[in-house]
């Protein structure tokens, strides 16, 4: 079996004003009978996937870089 088409279901659910429509369209929404591709995740996250880099980064000299603060490695050291 196939997941509902998420992206058609979201803008249905925003759009619609009948609260008894509004909530068969919602329960449609929150079935998954397939894993989820990449794309229909994305439907329901905060943000794009990869948006956010790990912390730390990597520096141009290919050391670690932390984006807020001082960053240790694993010697103690800094980088």
């Amino acid at each position: 079996m196939t997941n509902p088409n998420y992206a058609t279901l979201l803008p249905q659910i925003a759009a619609e004003s009948d609260p008894t429509t509004k909530q068969n369209l919602i329960n449609q929404c929150y079935v998954f009978t397939a894993t989820p591709t990449d794309e229909e995740k994305e439907l329901f996250e905060y943000m794009k996937q990869d948006y956010v880099q790990n912390n730390p980064g990597n520096a141009d000299d290919s050391s670690f870089s932390a984006y807020a603060g001082v960053y240790y490695n694993n010697d103690g050291e800094t980088t």
